[in-house]
């Protein structure tokens, strides 16, 4: 398993950016939205074959709303907007996207999340934003990727912040969250950029509520032990820091790419000075690839994901540490609950073949996915790469809106132990 998930990421690397099939080129090309359903046959079949007309400067916003369920939060509903926008001229400048997402439940537990990814006329300047307020309900399951205690048979409805799994492992928490992450890139040439940013995770009002020392035998969560061991108020803890952006991006389209590569390093400095409760440096590493499989239809393709966190000096607050589902747009580990695997070093990769199904409209897509993840603990009882926690599924995609690309995602994915989950985004995972 080991050795396969090496092999797996070497060939993520080393794959060429493009690969087609010998299909001819298609001479008409239909792109339409579940909007146009709507309309009248005669006007559907003028969409065939027509130009969809993109103007600079003018929004195109998806929405979703949502209602759900989970032990934790009770009553969950909320709605996911996201705008789109070419702030200059659409050939030489990325499309800019906004993901805005307000959850509220019945045990009062709020969600507040805006998210960006915006490039200035001609892509000079690229701008990631990650924005968040949470007061919310989330258990924890220790550190390390060897999956114990059977997951709770329930389905998960998921929408990138909620999430929820009933195991004989997991300790019940509650906490207020504040992040805020805004980082400034400049085109250098080409399509690398370097950048700079300040990045903020602040974790506050924590209530341990598997903690209790009146018991006999006395329960100890391990957010606790780990929290004394090395010097955290286990109430409350901050980490403030300033990062070093070097990126690469040449992807066709950020919100549903269909060829290109997207790679950034990304170092984080700590710092006591800053209100970081202590001083560390960790960088995180993300690499993304689409290659297309056929000139007639962009929509098939494949598409891979890695992400490595890595602690390299000084220690982080344990709710800070790289989890799965904590990633900026909650897309990590398809097949667990946000948080079910966490660890002191981390990495992540996904592969997904997405292949198109409505040939004539092409509003209807789908996904197979796999993914898998492993990481380390504090006292290194659990080592990286020692477990491998697997994941798959499948999916369907309806487009939203043709115009900026944004589609509804809807995925089915199954983990170890029982976990599986139904998951609902917009836009693709990656």
């Amino acid at each position: 398993m080991r050795s396969l998930f090496i092999s797996c990421l070497i060939f993520l690397f080393f794959i060429p950016p493009h690969v087609f099939s010998q299909d001819k080129p298609e001479k008409k090309v239909t792109q339409m939205d579940v909007f146009d359903l709507f309309l009248s046959k005669e006007k559907r079949e003028k969409l065939h074959g027509a130009m969809v007309e993109i103007k600079p400067y003018k929004f195109y916003i998806s929405a979703f709303p949502f209602i759900g369920y989970n032990p934790a939060l009770g009553l969950c509903a909320g709605a996911t907007i996201n705008p789109a926008i070419y702030f200059g001229d659409i050939s030489k400048t990325p499309i800019s996207a906004f993901a805005i997402n307000v959850n509220i439940t019945t045990k009062l537990q709020v969600l507040l999340s805006f998210r960006s990814s915006v490039f200035t006329r001609n892509a000079d300047l690229f701008l990631k934003g990650d924005w968040r307020f949470y007061f919310y309900s989330q258990p924890t399951y220790g550190l390390g990727s060897d999956i114990v205690g059977a997951d709770s048979s329930n389905w998960i409805i998921h929408t990138g912040d909620v999430g929820y799994s009933v195991t004989n492992v997991a300790e019940p928490m509650k906490f207020f969250y504040v992040r805020l992450y805004e980082t400034v890139n400049k085109r250098l040439v080409g399509h690398f950029y370097l950048g700079v940013g300040y990045h903020l995770d602040s974790y506050f009002k924590i209530v341990d509520q598997y903690t209790d020392t009146t018991v006999k035998p006395v329960r100890i969560s391990q957010h606790y032990l780990y929290s004394k061991e090395y010097g955290f108020n286990p109430e409350q803890y901050t980490t403030s820091g300033l990062v070093l952006s070097i990126l690469y991006d040449s992807r066709d389209n950020s919100i549903r790419p269909t060829r290109g590569i997207y790679a950034c390093l990304t170092p984080r400095f700590n710092f006591t000075f800053l209100g970081s409760t202590k001083n560390s440096i960790a960088v995180h590493v993300e690499f993304k690839s689409f290659i297309g499989l056929s000139r007639k239809n962009p929509a098939h393709l494949i598409a891979f994901w890695f992400q490595g966190y890595f602690l390299l000096g000084g220690k982080s607050g344990y709710l800070d540490l790289p989890a799965i589902g904590w990633d900026t747009y909650g897309r990590t580990g398809r097949g667990y609950v946000q948080g079910r695997i966490r660890g002191i070093n981390f990495l992540y990769g996904e592969a997904e073949y997405r292949f198109p199904i409505s040939k004539y409209t092409r509003i209807l897509s789908g996904v197979v996915f796999i993914n898998a993840t492993t990481c380390d603990s504090d006292n290194k009882e659990v080592s990286l790469f020692e477990y491998i926690a697997p994941a798959a599924g499948a999916g369907l995609r309806v487009m939203l809106n043709k115009k900026s690309l944004s589609n509804l995602t809807i995925d089915l994915g199954f983990g170890l132990n029982g976990s599986k989950g139904l998951f609902l985004n917009v836009n693709e995972t990656f």
